[in-house]
C-alpha cells in the first residue's frame, strides 16, 4: 500500500470519527440543566390544551355537561374535520388555540432539546426545511384529492404539524438506535439511509396506492437519488456537510427523500392538469424570486458585519457562554458598544434571519396574487380582516395587497427583533425553533398557496 493511499484511509476515517463525535458536541451544564419559569409555564399550557378535550368529554359523559366539549367540537375538532372533506375556515377560537400553542410548544421543545443534548446549531434547522416543505408537498396533495379517503384528514392542519413531528421523532430514535449498534465505523455514514429506508416504506405503505413493482421501483428509486446528491463527488454536497452529525444528516435525507415521494404524485397531477390547460406557472417566479430581491438587499446591508462577527468566533445574537441577559444589559464601555453596532447590522445578513423573512415574503405574495388575480378567498380569521379593511369583500375575496403590506411590515419587524434581543446561550435551541415557528406559519401556507394556485386546485 504506497503512503498517500494509507493517508488518505487515515484522513476518510477521521472524518468519519469527527461526524459521529459532532453528535455529542453539546455539553451541559448544571445551569443549562435548569428549566427557566417560562419554559415550566409553557408545559403547563401544552398539559392543559392537550387534557382539555378528555376533560370536556368526560365531564359530559358522566356528568351530562357537555359545555366545554361542546365548544371543541364545534370550533376545533368540525373544522378540522371539514378541512379533511373539502375547505373549512378557521374561526377565533381555533386560531387563539393554535396561536397560543404553538408559542408554548416552541418554548417547551425548546427546552426539552436542551436537555437531551440536541445540536443547536444553525444546520439543525436545515436539517428540518425538507420536513417544512414535506408538509406543504402533502397538504397540496390533499387539496388535489390524491389521498384516499380514509388517510386525507392526516393531511390537514393541525393534524399535519403533528404528524410532521411524529416522523421528525421517530427519525430521531432510529439514528439513536444505530449509534448504539455495534456496526463497524466505516459503516457509520451509512446510518442516515437507514431511517430513510425506513420512512419511505412505512409512507409507501401508509399513504400511496402504487402496486408491488411500483413500489419497490420508487423506494430504490429515492435510495439511488438521495446517495446521489449527498454521498457523490459531483455535487460536492458531502464535502461541504463534512462538519454535519448523523441526526443532522439523517433528518435532512429522510426530509429529503418523503418530498421526493410526495413530490412524484403531485407531478403525476401537474401533467393531468397542462392536458386540460389547468397548469399554470408564472405564479412561481412572482412568488418566489419577488422576495430574493427584497433578501438580496437586507443581505448586502449587513454582510460586512456579520463576516467580522463570524470571522471572531461570534453567533450573531448570542451572548457568550456563561453570560446572563441581565449581565449583557449592565455591559458599558465603547468596545461594548462596538460590537453591539456589529451585532445590529449582522441581523441583516443571518442566514436563519433572511431565510424567516423570505418565508413571509412569499406567504404575502402567495395570498395577494391568489385573492386579487385568482379569485381565491382567505379563511384565515386575522387574514381576512385585514383584507377586509383593505377592500376586499365580506366573503374574503379582495384586499390581498393590504395582507402582503403587513406581511412586508413583518418582516421587517423579524429583522428588528433579531438586531435588538440576544439570546442566553442555554437560548439557542429557542433561537432556531423560533425561526422554524415563522417559517410554519409563513413560508409553508406561503408555498401551499403557490401549489394550489399553480396547480387550479
Amino acid at each position: 500500500m504506497g503512503e498517500s493511499e494509507a493517508d488518505s484511509i487515515s484522513s476518510d476515517d477521521t472524518d468519519i470519527e469527527q461526524l459521529i463525535s459532532n453528535e455529542e458536541r453539546p455539553s451541559k451544564s448544571s445551569s443549562t440543566n435548569q428549566f427557566a419559569q417560562y419554559e415550566l409555564v409553557a408545559f403547563t399550557i401544552i398539559g392543559i390544551g392537550l387534557a382539555l378535550p378528555g376533560i370536556g368529554y368526560l365531564l359530559g359523559f358522566i356528568a351530562d355537561a357537555w359545555f366545554i366539549w361542546d365548544i371543541v367540537d364545534s370550533n376545533i375538532v368540525q373544522p378540522i374535520i371539514g378541512e379533511g372533506g373539502g375547505d373549512s375556515s378557521y374561526n377565533p377560537v381555533d386560531t387563539a388555540a393554535y396561536s397560543i400553542l404553538l408559542v408554548a410548544f416552541i418554548v417547551s421543545l425548546s427546552a426539552w432539546l436542551r436537555e437531551w443534548g440536541v445540536s443547536n446549531e444553525d444546520r439543525m434547522l436545515y436539517s428540518l426545511l425538507p420536513w417544512v416543505l414535506w408538509a406543504v408537498l402533502v397538504e397540496v396533495s390533499e387539496d388535489a384529492g390524491l389521498f384516499a379517503a380514509d388517510v386525507d384528514s392526516w393531511f390537514v392542519s393541525p393534524i399535519i404539524h403533528f404528524q410532521t413531528a411524529g416522523w421528525i421523532v421517530l427519525t430521531g430514535i432510529l439514528v439513536h438506535f444505530m449509534k448504539n449498534t455495534n456496526i463497524g465505523i466505516e459503516n457509520k455514514r451509512l446510518v442516515p439511509f437507514f431511517p430513510l429506508a425506513i420512512l419511505v416504506i412505512s409512507q409507501l405503505f401508509l399513504f400511496y396506492e402504487y402496486n408491488s413493482t411500483q413500489s419497490v421501483g420508487i423506494f430504490l428509486m429515492i435510495i439511488l437519488l438521495c446517495f446521489f446528491i449527498f454521498e457523490s463527488e459531483i455535487l460536492m454536497l458531502k464535502e461541504k456537510m463534512g462538519d454535519w452529525n448523523l441526526l443532522e444528516r439523517s433528518l435532512l435525507y429522510s426530509g429529503m427523500s418523503a418530498c421526493i415521494l410526495a413530490a412524484i404524485g403531485l407531478l403525476q397531477f401537474a401533467q393531468a392538469q397542462h392536458s386540460v390547460n389547468e397548469l399554470t406557472l408564472w405564479p412561481a417566479l412572482v412568488v418566489l424570486l419577488l422576495p430574493v430581491l427584497f433578501v438580496l438587499m437586507l443581505h448586502h446591508r449587513g454582510k460586512e458585519a456579520y463576516g467580522v462577527l463570524i470571522e471572531d468566533g461570534y453567533i450573531p445574537g448570542v451572548l457568550d457562554e456563561g453570560t446572563t441577559l441581565n449581565q449583557w444589559e449592565n455591559f458599558e464601555g465603547e468596545e461594548h458598544e462596538a460590537h453591539e453596532k456589529l451585532v445590529h447590522r449582522a441581523a441583516f445578513s443571518t442566514p436563519i434571519v433572511l431565510l424567516a423573512v423570505y418565508g413571509q415574503l412569499v406567504d404575502g405574495i402567495a395570498s395577494w396574487v391568489g385573492v386579487d388575480i385568482f379569485g381565491y378567498s382567505e379563511k384565515h380569521v386575522l387574514s381576512s380582516l385585514v383584507m377586509k379593511l383593505s377592500g376586499g369583500a365580506e366573503s374574503g375575496a379582495g384586499g390581498g395587497w393590504g395582507f402582503f403590506v403587513v406581511k412586508m411590515l413583518l418582516a421587517l419587524v423579524i429583522v428588528l427583533f433579531f438586531a435588538e434581543w440576544r439570546f442566553e446561550r442555554r437560548q439557542c435551541h429557542l433561537r432556531l425553533l423560533i425561526v422554524l415557528g415563522l417559517l410554519a406559519v409563513g413560508l409553508a401556507p406561503g408555498l401551499r398557496d403557490l401549489g394550489r394556485l399553480m396547480l387550479g386546485v
